[in-house]
């Protein structure tokens, strides 16, 4: 049984968005010197120099300012997350009633993948102030982290309720409907995503997703290529597309295509074994074996607990007339289909 925490759902009931943002600038003004530097480098994005100097500021004026609360801030935005932790409990032993900081490292906490610890201090922050929309965001995707999906669903809705205009909470409760088979809703949601956001290519190609497993093939492929399209000037692109696009030409046949797309897709995720196996399996039907065996290993290295990839490679080595290593692999493969097909022992509640 997942851990319920009754207090955010009493609170959650009614709830008003606050006027300042979650992680807002403390308004205390303290004299000239280390503190106001490092809120001058806060804003100016500089937040690792921000970090050290309200280390400084509060070793030299212990408990008089804010400049722990505002080091977990600057920390957060250079992803040091441990660290962050430690200033925010430091902060909250002195200021027991912080809602920002417990807010704050209920954030940092889900981010270090501890869902259940941070929904424990969300309840604590919510009994202080009612949360925010993305606060709301946040306890959804710790209950996606537990496998909860009622409940992220749950709480994603409360999101968007709270926030309408919250893109990405959108975007990650159409994601949620979409896992649990709740195609009309998810949709609903990623077409709400890109009302607020017109060519996103993330609800996009979760469009096309929705669009090839309701069987609507050829709205799929318009999806993927509109996603790839409208990610081609991004500084970081994603690969999602490009397999999705890949895989579907892939079904249908049309090997060159494919090949073009899931190639792409491995160039921008090169540790992704998926797209390894993908694109091992179309040079595979392409007659391009070497290749093909050049990707499947690749994939099998990525992932070694992958039955499918094994299996593909087995094939593989049957065709190229390696039968012993296409007997080891279908051996590997058979392994860890009786090792998943295994009920898990069960642990006891919490």
């Amino acid at each position: 049984m997942m851990p319920r925490f009754p207090t955010l759902l009493v609170l959650c009931g009614s709830l008003t968005l606050p006027s300042s943002a979650q992680f807002a600038l403390a308004q205390e003004s303290s004299p000239t010197g280390d503190y106001e530097r490092a809120k001058e480098e806060f804003r100016a994005g500089h937040y690792a120099t921000a970090s050290v100097l309200f280390e400084r500021a509060e070793a030299a004026s212990p408990g008089v300012t804010d400049a722990l609360l505002l080091e977990g801030k600057a920390l957060v935005h250079t992803e040091d997350f441990a660290h962050a932790e430690q200033v925010l409990r430091t902060f909250i032993k002195l200021h027991r009633d912080s809602s920002d900081a417990l807010y704050m490292l209920a954030f940092v906490q889900h981010r270090q993948n501890q869902p259940a610890e941070s929904l424990e201090t969300y309840t604590r922050a919510a009994a202080l102030a009612p949360p925010t929309g993305d606060d709301l965001k946040i306890i959804g995707l710790n209950y996606v982290l537990l496998d909860d999906y009622p409940d992220a669903i749950r709480w994603l809705e409360k999101a968007v309720e709270v926030d309408p205009k919250n893109r990405d909470a959108w975007y990650y409760l159409g994601r949620a409907y979409y896992t649990k088979a709740h195609l009309s809703e998810a949709r609903k949601a990623f077409l709400t995503v890109l009302d607020l956001h017109p060519q996103d290519a993330k609800a996009e190609n979760n469009l096309g997703l929705i669009f090839e497993t309701s069987g609507n093939l050829a709205a799929a492929i318009d999806a993927y290529k509109n996603a790839i399209e409208w990610q081609d000037s991004a500084p970081h692109p994603s690969e999602q597309p490009y397999v999705n696009l890949g895989n579907l030409m892939l079904e249908q046949g049309h090997t060159d295509e494919a090949l073009v797309a899931l190639e792409r897709a491995v160039a921008i995720a090169p540790s992704d074994a998926f797209c390894h196996m993908k694109l091992g399996i179309a040079y595979r039907q392409a007659g391009r074996l070497v290749d093909a065996r050049r990707e499947l290993e690749q994939a099998t290295e990525l992932e070694p607990e992958n039955a499918t990839a094994h299996y593909q490679l087995g094939r593989l080595y049957k065709e190229m007339h390696s039968l012993d290593r296409a007997r080891a692999e279908f051996d590997r493969t058979a392994e860890l289909q009786s090792r998943a097909a295994q009920p898990r022992s069960s642990t006891p509640d919490r």
